[in-house]
Parts: structure tokens; C-alpha cells; sequence
């Protein structure tokens, strides 16, 4: 189960690490012309620790991993999927908006940050729960 619980989250890690970088270094975010420098720092500053986090994350789970790098691991990327959730909770009280007004991305009629962030956080808590409560009986993949 280990080795399941490894690749689900290796899975979540790259979607919320390596994906948004791809969607964010485009004009509708980083480069989008009427934001301010300071709002654009901010947003590479938050794009380069995703990246970041999710290296750690995968080298955390494959380079001769252990229990306890991998629970640490799952809490990590747990963190960095509250801290979206947390910011789409509470967008109406700074102005925020999950996706650019004039660009909206939809996946099946669900805006698109909701779509892959709520499959992530799926992920997440799947794996982080065969880590942190494995099942008696069950020998590790």
C-alpha cells in the first residue's frame, strides 16, 4: 500500500506543483498587463515555492524514502493544498476571484482551479490516509 499511497501523491504533487506554473507564466496572470509589479512578484514568489515544495515532496517519497519522509511529505502537500482552499474561502473578502474574468478556464462547467485543485486534494487525502492509517493485515506494496 505504500507504494500506492507514493504515486498518488507523486500525482497531487506534480498537479499542484508543475501544473499551475503552465497555466500562471501567461498573460493572464503574470504577465497580464494592468497588474501591479509588486502583485506580479508575489505570484512568481508563490509559483517558485510550489515548484519547490513539490520537488521536496517527490524526492521526499522516491529517494530512498521512509516512513517518516513520506508522512512529512503527505503533510506538505497537504499545506500547500489548504493554502488554496483557504485563499478560494475567503476571496470575497480581499477582492480575490479564481480565474481571470476575461480568461475563465471550465472543466466540464466547474472552474477550472476548483476542478484540478479539488482532484489534488482527492489524491492527497487518499494517500496521506494510507500513510498515516494503514490497514492491519495489508502487506505494503
Amino acid at each position: 500500500m505504500k507504494k500506492i499511497a507514493t504515486i498518488i501523491l507523486s500525482i497531487a504533487a506534480i498537479q499542484y506543483g508543475f501544473v499551475p506554473p503552465f497555466v500562471d507564466f501567461t498573460v493572464s496572470h503574470v504577465f497580464h498587463p494592468d497588474w501591479t509589479p509588486h502583485a506580479k512578484f508575489h505570484m512568481v514568489w508563490l509559483l517558485a515555492v510550489g515548484i519547490l515544495m513539490a520537488i521536496y515532496v517527490l524526492v521526499s517519497l522516491w529517494v530512498k524514502p521512509n516512513d517518516q519522509k513520506s508522512k512529512n511529505a503527505s503533510v506538505i502537500g497537504c499545506i500547500i493544498l489548504a493554502g488554496f482552499f483557504s485563499s478560494a474561502l475567503f476571496q470575497s473578502t480581499y477582492g480575490g476571484s479564481l480565474s481571470d474574468l476575461e480568461q475563465p478556464i471550465q472543466i466540464l462547467g466547474v472552474d477550472g482551479n476548483i476542478a484540478a485543485f479539488t482532484i489534488a486534494a482527492v489524491l492527497q487525502i487518499i494517500g496521506t490516509a494510507i500513510l498515516w492509517y494503514p490497514k492491519r493485515g495489508i502487506k505494503n506494496a
